[in-house]
């Protein structure tokens, strides 16, 4: 590749619309190859290896090394980014922090109430165990539909966005470690939390490149054995490696392209085939895809509403171009996501089953449908300084 077409493919990956581009360009492939060829798509992405090793780790299947592999990845740059804005950014200051926790907590909350009280009123065993379906949402999405509709406002949503969405997942995956759903192993817990130690220590005193990969391999086993979502890992090496580190910009930089050009389109392709013979829209199966459209966008705008309010109610401020009507504006794109979820549904009803499928349907419904409301409610604000 030559340097002037290597410009060109580095100027279209920077470009703040090509994530959203590229994941919804998985998303259409996905749905249009499950439909017409399903056999050959399923064959392909879930087929799984006989090997112990690779069952072990998760990464047993084409679908599992993206999910559980790739991903790692793009959670690195998403640490990346968190650590500098921590580190010499907007949430340097705790004021500024505290409100997108505190939200991303109201809209797990309010979306798990929403399943266990809709499931009580409409008899619906699915949803009363699903209940933690609901709660995550992907930060890929939701960055991606902010950088096309909300270009006329202020950085610090973003960062706000940002440091919701990785809060969200990280407790999403929490719960589902200790809800039972999925079972930790406590040799490997123990191996992750001595790998996090020493990286601590590591990366205070090493700075080079190959320290911060080896940091973010070595996570990802720990994460792996432990049986802990392992993409997850690249959160935590993103966030520990130093910011004394020469090669971080480049690290950041590398690892946002590679994750817009090949990581985010490939787990949009994986993650959102459907058995399309198992969609329905009536019966418990239609309940499930109805109710999780309601209790995403309904859940997730109330309850990270109300948890911002309370954090302003605790004198925790927000930074001044974020106000709470701003907030209640993009809090449906919350809404948007299926990663967390899907792994949810999947450990609870299985990956080939009609309840799984209507789970997926409700997240694809329900992330289309907030994209665009929350797409257009921004661009009706007004620009933000």
């Amino acid at each position: 590749m030559t340097v002037s077409s290597s410009s060109r493919v580095s100027w279209v990956l920077d470009h703040e619309y090509s994530a959203a581009i590229g994941l919804a360009a998985g998303v259409t492939i996905a749905l249009t190859w499950s439909a017409v060829f399903s056999a050959s798509y399923f064959s392909i992405f879930t087929s799984h290896s006989g090997s112990r090793v690779l069952t072990e780790l998760g990464v047993s299947s084409v679908h599992d090394v993206v999910v559980n592999g790739l991903m790692a990845i793009f959670f690195f740059a998403m640490g990346l980014e968190l650590s500098r804005e921590l580190t010499s950014g907007l949430l340097t200051r705790p004021e500024h922090a505290i409100p997108p926790v505190l939200g991303a907590a109201g809209g797990m909350l309010f979306t798990a109430l929403g399943s266990i009280l809709l499931g009580t009123l409409l008899h619906s065993g699915a949803l009363r165990r699903g209940w933690g379906v609901p709660m995550a949402t992907d930060v890929a999405f939701t960055l991606g539909v902010l950088a096309i509709a909300g270009r006329r406002l202020a950085p610090s949503i973003r960062i706000f966005l940002l440091t919701l969405a990785i809060t969200d997942d990280v407790l999403s995956v929490v719960v589902l470690s200790v809800s039972g759903t999925t079972h930790v192993r406590l040799d490997g817990l123990a191996v992750l939390i001595a790998t996090g130690l020493v990286g601590v220590v590591v990366t205070r005193r090493v700075t080079s490149g190959a320290a911060s990969v080896g940091l973010l391999v070595a996570l990802w086993i720990s994460f792996a054995w432990a049986n802990v979502e392992p993409a997850l890992a690249g959160v935590l090496a993103g966030v520990l490696v130093s910011s004394r580190a020469p090669s971080r910009p480049r690290f950041e930089r590398n690892a946002t392209r590679l994750s817009v050009g090949l990581v985010l389109p490939l787990f949009a392709l994986v993650a959102c085939g459907l058995h399309w013979s198992n969609v329905q829209l009536s019966g418990a199966v239609g309940t499930v895809v109805v109710a999780t459209v309601a209790i995403r966008l309904v859940g997730k705008t109330l309850g990270i509403s109300s948890g911002v309010a309370l954090a302003r109610g605790l004198r925790f401020r927000l930074a001044p171009s974020i106000t709470l009507p701003l907030v209640i504006t993009t809090a449906p794109l919350c809404a948007i996501g299926f990663t967390v979820p899907l792994l949810f549904a999947t450990k609870l009803f299985g990956a080939q089953s009609r309840l799984y499928a209507g789970y997926t349907l409700g997240l694809l419904i329900s992330s289309l449908v907030a994209a665009l409301l929350g797409g257009a409610m921004l661009r009706l604000r007004r620009p933000t300084e």
